[in-house]
């Protein structure tokens, strides 16, 4: 394919995607009134102000609660919002969930809103900066010259990667396979694959070869799709005692790893002390111009209000200038840069002499050109056998954009080294057997000290029928998701079961398929130390104990997001002692994988029907 060619159909691709998802968010909330929104878990309302606080670079803090109740599990940290009063939902302001429990959510905004502070509405917003610069980075790609022209003819087949002969790697906290994957890294001159079955480590291969490419003297840019995968790396680099700078808004970031943000490093610069100095100055005009206002309805009232907001706006913008500068500076000596793919603008004009990227499988092509764009190398980590990119237009799905640039490297002839990990550190034997028999050719084996891992008195791996039980599935009013009570309720069972035989409620995950069954979970099981989510939030992720609700339950024998293999993978691979799932055979047994599921436990005892239980196990 020519090159004008690639770029087109690549645009057009992207565009579809933009369309999907503009047109999926519009058409949940066309035709809806805040009322509606809400009811339909677009938008959480009811809402008073608890708490107000001055966040960094002149940001201020909302923590809102609930006038009574729990708030709505519809809101996420990270997601971009609006904020008003239900009777008057065109006065607003934008900013950004930095934190939510089951009670409160803190927004951040750039400016203090205007607001009342009293029956507030906050509703998600779409949000195109992704897109913006995914698009970006194909036009960047399209005119590169140097290193990055080098990138578009390996993107376009014009030449293959290369790469010397390995060099041996000595580290002692590495297995074998590990150290050869860390040892090819380092020695490819363009590229190089570290396929990463669940558990093997290749996040710790990753920061392993950021610490090899730091010791021959070089710089290393380290990237995931997500801001969870991103974390993971942090907390991996900083465990071998490297000191990497994270970008992006702390209100995406782990609590544990925000001192590792750029922020929270710029703030011992001296510019940066004096824009705190200059955000008190503006606060204090800011409560100034509030008491003017309520004073009177003189002219001169509201003139003074009005110049005291006009300067605390000049202020609040020079402490950000100084703030930048800070950043810069700071940004400048950073020898480990972090961030996620879609967060590289802030700088877009360095250059690194390796780019590791986590969870390539879960990053689109244009997604992992942002990173390629910036480094002279590059090394891919992940794993073709769990979940995909998230891609919205089923067309531009199928005609390649779900297909990533790791899947194409590792299938063109002469595309890139790769190794595979074949130790896993997490899952005990009973648990990893089943994946690695259909998935990984039977080449998985679990480390010594986790083969045998279990809690005293429970089988590792327990799969609960509920076939002919009556547990059927429903759509609720104003949904197109599915729950299912009767999983749901055996669910509840089995936590409860585990909590009273001591595990902490923090070391299990449930998991289900449906945002439906989730949120039923979560109103069953309101423990804040519980992690109730969907299979794709837990993907990286592990736990103790994993409990998996199919949810699935017809006679139709209509499965939905559970016919996809890489989908059911992750649920079936984050328990390290114990994994529970309880399902409908005769629903889900039509499939293939789920055919040769219940024949593997029922052949290894691990199969129980519900009709034959009396108690949780």
């Amino acid at each position: 394919m020519d090159a004008a060619t690639f770029f087109q159909q690549w645009r057009r691709l992207l565009d579809l995607e933009r369309a999907a998802g503009r047109a999926q968010f519009e058409a949940a909330r066309a035709q809806l009134d805040p009322a509606g929104r809400i009811a339909r878990g677009l938008a959480v309302g009811g809402l008073v102000v608890q708490d107000t606080s001055a966040g960094a670079l002149g940001r201020t803090a909302w923590d809102l609660t609930p006038k009574a109740g729990e708030l709505a599990p519809v809101l996420a940290v990270g997601d971009p919002v609006r904020v008003y009063r239900r009777r008057e939902p065109g006065r607003s302001a934008r900013g950004l969930i930095s934190r939510r429990t089951r009670r409160a959510v803190t927004v951040q905004f750039d400016e203090p809103p205007d607001l009342d502070e009293a029956d507030l509405v906050v509703e998600r917003e779409y949000d195109e900066t992704s897109e913006r610069r995914l698009a970006g980075g194909l036009s960047a790609l399209e005119g590169a010259r140097g290193r990055s022209g080098e990138w578009r003819a390996l993107l376009l087949g014009e030449r293959a990667a290369r790469w010397r002969r390995p060099e041996a790697f000595e580290d002692a906290s590495l297995n074998e396979a590990q150290r050869q994957a860390v040892a090819q890294a380092l020695a490819a001159e363009d590229v190089a694959l570290v396929h990463g079955p669940p558990g093997t480590g290749k996040t710790e291969v990753l920061a392993a070869i950021a610490q090899g490419e730091l010791a021959r003297g070089g710089t290393v840019l380290a990237c995931a799709a997500s801001n969870a995968a991103v974390d993971n790396l942090v907390a991996r680099l900083v465990a071998r005692g490297l000191d990497p700078t994270r970008l992006g808004n702390p209100a995406r970031v782990h609590p544990d790893l925000v001192a590792h943000t750029l922020e929270a490093k710029s703030r011992a610069h001296e510019k940066a002390g004096i824009a705190v100095d200059l955000q008190r100055e503006a606060r204090e005009l800011f409560r100034r111009a509030d008491r003017a206002s309520r004073q009177g309805r003189a002219s001169d009232r509201f003139a003074e209000a009005r110049q005291a907001r006009i300067e605390g706006r000049r202020l609040f913008a020079e402490a950000r200038r100084l703030a930048t500068e800070a950043e810069s500076e700071v940004l400048s000596r950073a020898r480990v840069v972090c961030a996620t793919l879609t967060g590289l603008e802030r700088i877009s004009s360095s250059r690194f002499s390796l780019a590791v990227i986590d969870e390539a499988t879960q990053a689109t092509l244009p997604a992992t050109v942002l990173a390629l764009l910036l480094a002279d190398r590059a090394v891919l980590a992940g794993d073709p056998r769990q979940l995909p990119p998230t891609v919205l237009s089923v067309e531009a799905a199928r005609e390649g954009l779900s297909r990533t640039l790791y899947e194409r490297l590792l299938d063109a002839h002469g595309g890139a080294p790769s190794t595979m990990l074949e130790v896993q550190h997490r899952m005990h034997q009973a648990i990893m057997r089943f994946p690695s028999e259909t998935l990984y050719g039977g080449r998985l084996v679990a480390h010594p000290s986790v083969a045998a891992h279990a809690f005293e008195g429970v089988a590792p791996l327990l799969f609960l029928d509920s076939a002919g039980k009556g547990w059927t599935e429903e759509v609720p009013e104003g949904s197109e998701s599915r729950r299912n009570p009767g999983e749901a309720e055996r669910v509840v069972c089995e936590v409860r079961a585990l909590v009273g035989r001591g595990v902490p409620a923090r070391e299990i995950g449930v998991i289900a398929p449906y945002a439906a069954q989730v949120q039923l979970l979560r109103s069953l099981l309101p423990d804040d130390e519980l992690e109730i989510d969907t299979v794709d939030a837990f993907q990286g992720r592990e736990k103790e104990a994993i409990l998996v609700s199919l949810t699935r339950s017809n006679e139709a024998g209509d499965l939905g997001f559970c016919a996809d293999v890489r989908r059911m993978n992750v649920a079936l691979t984050r328990a390290r002692k114990r994994l529970f799932l309880v399902g409908d055979s005769a629903t889900v047994g039509g499939h293939p994988f789920y055919e040769a599921y219940v024949r593997h436990v029922q052949e290894t005892g691990a199969y129980r029907s519900a009709w034959e239980e009396t108690e949780p196990e």
